[in-house]
């Protein structure tokens, strides 16, 4: 049986890449066709528990036509009637549920973030649930504080940060930690754990860190419609929920233009 061979991350590419001629392996490719095409039909051979995280993901092993691979299965689907935060508050319109981790990918893939890995409905032993390819990450954004390491680029780190406070504001992200902030050997950030998301609320959750902007992001965001969202995510999403994605993009936009007529283009902007 042959291992999967790692691929290219960040990029959103259709295909598995391979060794080269240095005989060094290329890096991981995390979203695509090819990638979604293994999750849906390869075979679940293996599960085992991962031992963190209060969603109790399990770690599965696939298998296709010989070539091995591993994934994240994770079944919540919880929408209490009375949820209560740790601190014992009330939280509105709670849900915590493998459905937004799929929509979370749909929704990656509409803008072209590049930030979320491949995530697919899967069923196993009678149980549905989303299934979530397994990055091989060097550390975690946890580790990379603790351990003081600097980005070698700090520029394009900083872009990607931005980039990141966009999205967790654009999908109302309750629950982005550290330690589900994934970083690979070249420094690209993916984000995973995307459970507690969409919310139907229009306001942005945490705008404060929304001080720069990618125009390419922007502009993505700008061209998604509601006839778009609802193709791609109505399976996961109610209409109260896609209507906030919508309302949320708005708000973004809004806060961009004031921060470019107050600062200026360059100060708010880059590609």
């Amino acid at each position: 049986m042959k291992r999967l061979l790692p691929v290219l991350a960040w990029a959103v590419v259709g295909a598995w890449s391979s060794i080269g001629l240095t005989g060094r392996a290329a890096e991981q490719i995390i979203q695509g066709p090819q990638v979604e095409d293994f999750l849906l039909h390869a075979k679940i051979v293996g599960m085992k528990d991962i031992g963190k995280g209060v969603t109790l993901p399990r770690k599965a092993t696939l298998d296709l036509n010989g070539t091995t691979g591993y994934a994240v299965f994770k079944t919540i689907d919880d929408k209490p009637t009375h949820p209560v935060s740790p601190g014992g508050d009330l939280e509105p319109e709670f849900q915590d549920s493998w459905r937004t981790e799929v929509a979370a990918y749909e929704m990656d893939k509409l803008i072209h973030l590049g930030m979320v890995p491949a995530t697919v409905e899967r069923q196993y032993e009678n149980a549905t649930g989303s299934l979530q390819l397994w990055v091989d990450s060097i550390m975690d954004e946890t580790t990379r504080v603790k351990q003081k390491k600097d980005p070698p680029d700090r520029v394009a780190w900083d872009n990607q940060v931005a980039n990141l406070h966009l999205w967790d504001n654009q999908i109302y992200n309750t629950d982005r930690q550290a330690d589900n902030l994934l970083i690979t050997e070249t420094w690209k950030l993916v984000a995973i754990d995307h459970s507690r998301t969409f919310r139907p609320f229009g306001q942005l959750k945490d705008p404060k860190p929304l001080t720069r902007f990618s125009r390419t992001l922007l502009a993505n965001l700008n061209a998604v419609t509601e006839p778009m969202l609802k193709e791609h995510l109505s399976k996961y999403l109610t209409p109260f929920q896609i209507s906030g994605i919508l309302k949320r993009r708005d708000a973004i936009e809004a806060l961009a233009k004031k921060l470019v007529a107050q600062k200026g283009e360059a100060a708010v902007l880059f590609e």
